[in-house]
């Protein structure tokens, strides 16, 4: 009970600091389990194969533990500083690259003015990799709700036993626009992410490619008719969320984010 109590205690934290961030509460109205207790098989049946979002509470609180106290700011910094990183640019397509060291990156970032400069000249450390971060990678503990059953084809046809890992770390008020893909899961290890979805096949209305989802929120989102508001929820750590295939979605970083998503 006391764990539980914790684990409420800083879901509710983030929904705070989430409305005094963006100037609205955020309650969650996607679909939400307990991690610890929905089988394997009912979370397909109920979720995956109907193609509908969930937030898995508590899901990964203890098996997550040990690659969240490898992620902090200062233990990064320190093991992997030294690494040259593929920073991506923030708008919707995510098509500009720029390298930099990792440490660099970290002592940098908080001095963009992020919620007021056009996604697309905005750079930060998510999606892609090469070979500089294996080791920290080769720690994540996937959930086993991101494993494939056995027999299970990708879109392209190809064995999908090991999922592909996407790691990230970026300020507070950063995140990428709309856009989609195929799905997947979503775990903050430090800090919180406030997730935005529309349902495959609708689309975000008012929707800039280059505008920071900021921008989206404090412009756009207060006009909305209540029809037209998309899904979402704000994810701490211990937290996972499928992201459906096909969705729309985009996200803003509460605080100084760690997280890695799991690309199924």
């Amino acid at each position: 009970k006391n764990k539980m109590a914790v684990a409420g205690g800083k879901v509710a934290l983030a929904l705070a600091l989430a409305g005094k961030v963006m100037g609205t509460h955020t309650p969650c109205t996607v679909a939400v389990e307990d991690g610890r207790s929905l089988p394997i098989p009912e979370f397909r049946r109920l979720y995956r194969e109907r193609n509908i979002a969930v937030v898995l509470r508590n899901a990964t609180i203890h098996s997550s533990a040990a690659f969240r106290a490898a992620t902090s700011l200062t233990a990064i910094a320190s093991e992997f500083g030294d690494a040259v990183v593929t920073l991506s640019s923030a708008n919707a397509n995510s098509y500009g690259r720029r390298r930099e060291r990792l440490a660099t990156y970290v002592d940098t970032m908080r001095t963009t003015d992020w919620a007021e400069t056009p996604s697309n000249k905005i750079f930060y450390l998510f999606g892609e990799h090469g070979d500089e971060l294996a080791p920290l990678l080769a720690q994540y503990p996937i959930p086993p709700f991101a494993r494939p059953p056995a027999g299970f084809l990708s879109d392209d046809e190809c064995d999908a036993r090991e999922p592909a890992l996407s790691f990230g770390v970026a300020p507070d008020a950063s995140g990428v626009p709309f856009h989609i893909h195929n799905d997947g899961f979503s775990e903050v290890l430090h800090g919180a992410k406030r997730w935005l979805l529309y349902p495959a096949p609708a689309e975000p209305p008012h929707f800039d490619p280059n505008a920071t989802s900021t921008s989206w929120l404090r412009e756009v989102y207060p006009r909305l008719r209540p029809r037209e508001r998309p899904q979402e929820c704000t994810i701490v750590p211990g937290d996972l969320l499928y992201f459906p295939r096909r969705w729309y979605h985009a996200i803003v970083n509460i605080g100084t984010t760690v997280f890695i998503s799991t690309f199924l």
